[in-house]
This record gives C-alpha cells, structure tokens and sequence, in this order.
C-alpha cells in the first residue's frame, strides 16, 4: 500500500517530485487525510494508521518542499499519538509559535455514545507538547469532531464541527463560553457531509451538502454558507447551492470535502462528483472556486469549476491549504478504492 501526494491552474505542477507526484513513506489507513503548509513551505500531512488491525494512531509526517521526506521530524520522520479510535475528520494547525495542532474526531466508545473532539500538540520538532492537556492531546465531547481549528490573538484555541464552537485555553482546558477574538491562525478539513474554516475576521464558512432528491443520498448538490462571528448566517453572502457536473439527477451526488480562502478573499473548495452514489461510480475529483461575495470566479477552469479524474480509482479530494508565497492550491485526498493518501499542487491563476 502506497500514499502519494501531488501538486496542480488545474493541471498538475510537474515541477513537484515525479512529474506532479510525490509517495510518501508512510502508509495511511484512509481514515482521514489532512494538510498544512510551514511557512518555510514544508508540507505537514496527518492521517490514522492502524486502525484496520486494533491498533489505531494518529500520525503526523512532514515533508520537504520537494516532495521528500523530512527524517529529523519526530521519530524517523514520524510523530505519533495514541488518543482513541480515529474517526472520519481530521484537521492540521501550524500554530503561531511554529507548533502542529491536530484535531480530530474519535469514534464513539459504545452504542449511544458521543463521538469525541480529540487535540494532539506537537512541537515544531514532532514532539508532543508535555504542557498542552494530557502529555499533549485532549478528548472531550465538546462539538465530537473537528471540521476547522484557528488560534486568536490571545493563543486561545477555536475548534468547529458543522455549526458547533469551542474555545480552549493554550494549554488545552476546554473553556466554558466562546468569547472569539481576532484569528492569528486557521485552517479547515473534511466531515462527509461539511467542511469549514474561518476567515481573519472570525466569520466561518461552512461547505455542506443538500440533499434536492428522494431517499438518502439521492441527488445532493454543494453549497457554502457563511456566518458571522456571533454565528448568525451572513445574508450578504451569495451561499450559492451548485455542481462540479451538470444538473444532477437520481443517484448524483456532488460533496464538498475542504474549503481555504485565498488571500485575496476567494474562496475555493473541494470534493467530489459521483455519477451514482449507489455503486460508486463515476467518482471524478473536484474543485470550484467563489469571490469573496459568493459568486463562482469565471477566471477558475470552466466557470469557476476543475474536475479531473487522477489519479486512477479516485475517492475526491478531502482538503486543501493555499501557498501563500504564489497562491497554489495544494489538496489532499484518497485514491485507489480508499487505499492510498494523495497529495496534489494546482496552478492558481
């Protein structure tokens, strides 16, 4: 079992590795795949491995700018946690001070019981932070998961699952009240039905699905929304319903997965187009990209929308992070029926 990672305007930057495509050491277990960017440019990716055989971790890697490993990161190139059983979320952090934070959601432990928000804080050199909660890592009910994290001004941490937020202490208590502040830190990741993140002035923008047709799974489109900081819905905001392909129809589904904004405020997100959810098939990787006000960008692919279908057994893209320093969006999703992590860099115009 191999994971690789690549790197895309819509087609692949062949400057990256192997002609776009970079295997990485390590084998995930396809839980979960999520993705931050260092601001010298290395690639932070985390993942579960294990749990297929009763022995679940969460596992961070690091890799270099182009495409290698890093193997003075954490032990060998790997830094581990051993929290619970991981869940089907999981979202990177690179925290002002340089450290990751990782949160995740973990299974439930028993029928009827919550699914758990789980935090793990590594330094920059993949050592877990002894002061951050338990030996660094947390678990708690709270909102049971995470879809986005973001650190304010006061290195307090917000942590988001669908349209739920909580506030922890730097240190990783969990705080009784959100009191929000100004965003110093953010990213978003993938829950199979919402993606969010935040933007700098504390609004989110939740990634959902809508389900238009009959029965469960039937024919379900896109749509972002987006709230204010209070959470109220953003009524300014287009929070356009849509497509990667066509019109949809019985058994169509279109999900989006992740969600960034770019510096510019646009907004890109990415998922998956499934010509029959029954069967799977059809499944087409996807990204779109909106304006600042909601409307899609016209100067992205073909009306905003780039689909592709690399690599071969795709399972769409589950998350992104924007490079700052020119704008490419690097995504990160699962491939070859749920087997392999993949990593992948688009040109932005």
């Amino acid at each position: 079992m191999t994971t690789e990672v690549l790197r895309y305007s819509g087609a692949l930057d062949t400057t990256f590795d192997s002609k776009g495509i970079a295997a990485l050491p390590t084998a995930f277990s396809g839980a979960f795949g999520a993705m931050a960017l260092q601001p010298n440019g290395q690639i932070v990716v985390a993942g579960a491995t294990g749990a297929d055989i009763g022995a679940p971790e969460f596992v961070v890697e690091r890799l270099n700018t182009n495409g290698t490993a890093d193997t003075a990161f954490g032990s060998g190139g790997l830094a581990t946690a051993s929290i619970g059983f991981p869940g089907t979320q999981g979202v990177l952090l690179i925290l002002h001070n340089g450290d990751i934070l990782l949160g995740a959601q973990l299974e439930s432990i028993g029928r009827g019981q919550p699914f758990h928000t789980a935090l793990a804080r590594f330094t920059s050199a993949g050592v877990l932070e002894p002061a951050f909660g338990a030996a660094g890592t947390v678990s708690v009910t709270a909102v049971g998961g995470c879809t986005a994290l973001a650190q304010i001004s006061t290195g307090e941490i917000l942590v988001v699952n669908a349209s739920g937020i909580a506030q922890f202490t730097p240190t990783g208590s969990l705080e009784s009240t959100v009191t929000g502040g100004t965003i110093i830190a953010s990213a978003g990741s993938e829950l199979p039905s919402t993606a969010s993140v935040f933007q700098p002035n504390g609004a989110y923008l939740p990634a959902t699905v809508v389900d238009i047709g009959p029965g469960r799974d039937h024919n379900v489109a896109a749509q972002v929304l987006r709230f204010t900081a209070t959470g109220s819905v953003d009524c300014t905001f287009a929070n356009p319903t849509f497509r990667f392909i066509g019109t949809g129809g019985d058994d169509v589904e279109d999900q989006p997965n992740g969600i960034a904004v770019q510096t510019n405020g646009d907004i890109v997100v990415v998922g998956l187009h499934v010509a029959n959810s029954s069967t799977g098939a059809g499944a087409v990787n996807a990204l779109a990209r909106l304006t600042p006000s909601g409307s899609f960008d016209s100067t992205f692919g073909t009306a905003g929308i780039v689909t592709n279908s690399v690599p071969t057994g795709t399972g769409g893209l589950d998350g992104l992070v924007i490079q700052p320093a020119d704008g490419r969006i690097v995504t990160i999703g699962v491939a070859n029926n749920q087997v392999d992590l993949t990593i992948s860099r688009h040109l932005a115009p």
